[in-house]
């Protein structure tokens, strides 16, 4: 049988959602506890891999299982209560579904959105879940700099160096900064993202909105395909994976 959690998680204590030998990461603790739970090896395949401290408010996982190798009662309600149980409070299970044995979470995705929140002046509360500027930011000259990004197919100026990618191209779809209360959330949607894509794009925006950068060299940057070009990139812990949508789902 195949079935998909949707989860979501504190990055805070975790190295990054993907499997890691020597460290704690929320793949490697879900499936420490499936397997416990179900009595058998349990792998779950992600519909993205997050960077250590990045957070997730919507994440999909699948697995495979033999459910005559598990407890009598152990059905999809079941399974999400005891998950919830014996889980680390940081990772919350919201649903357990049965999917056809072709259903993928990763590469059945048609869309991925992520936001970035940032507070400007510093919020102690928030210290782990957003980005604390010290500065008043221009999000005017900001979101018109993240219109470009609507217009262009090649980020390669805003890919990891080293990262192995058949390709740069994606398809932005939503770019844009809102005030939420006391903090700012940096929206974007795309078809698909680079490693650590978000956080340079709102790196790259917050020089614009301190005003070390004009919308012109924004520009010049963005379509230098050099990720040295971008400079530094926003902190992983403001950065939140919010909604990965599916056809048919």
């Amino acid at each position: 049988m195949r079935t998909v959690l949707k989860l979501a998680f504190d990055g805070t204590p975790f190295c990054g959602w993907q499997v890691q030998p020597e460290d704690r990461t929320v793949q490697g603790d879900l499936n420490d506890t499936l397997s416990k739970l179900l009595e058998q090896e349990i792998n779950t395949v992600g519909a993205g891999r997050t960077d250590s401290g990045v957070h997730a408010t919507e994440m999909f996982a699948h697995f495979d299982w033999d459910p005559a190798l598990a407890a009598d009662d152990m059905d999809h309600a079941h399974l999400v209560h005891r998950l919830n149980r014996f889980l680390d409070p940081a990772i919350r299970i919201h649903e357990a579904l049965e999917v056809s044995e072709e259903w993928h979470a990763r590469f059945l995705a048609s869309s991925r959105s992520y936001e970035y929140k940032l507070v400007e002046g510093g919020n102690p509360f928030l210290r782990d879940w957003a980005w604390n500027v010290n500065e008043k930011l221009d999000f005017n000259v900001m979101n018109a700099c993240a219109v470009l990004l609507l217009e262009e197919e090649d980020f390669a100026s805003f890919c990891k160096n080293g990262s192995n990618n058949k390709t740069t191209f994606c398809d932005v779809r939503v770019a844009h900064w809102e005030a939420q209360g006391d903090h700012w959330v940096f929206h974007i949607t795309a078809d698909r993202f680079l490693r650590n894509m978000v956080r340079a794009i709102v790196g790259g925006l917050v020089e614009v909105g301190r005003g070390k950068w004009t919308q012109e060299e924004f520009l010049t940057r963005l379509q230098a395909k050099n990720r040295g070009a971008m400079g530094t990139s926003a902190p992983a812990y403001g950065l939140y994976l919010s909604q990965v949508l599916y056809p048919h789902f």
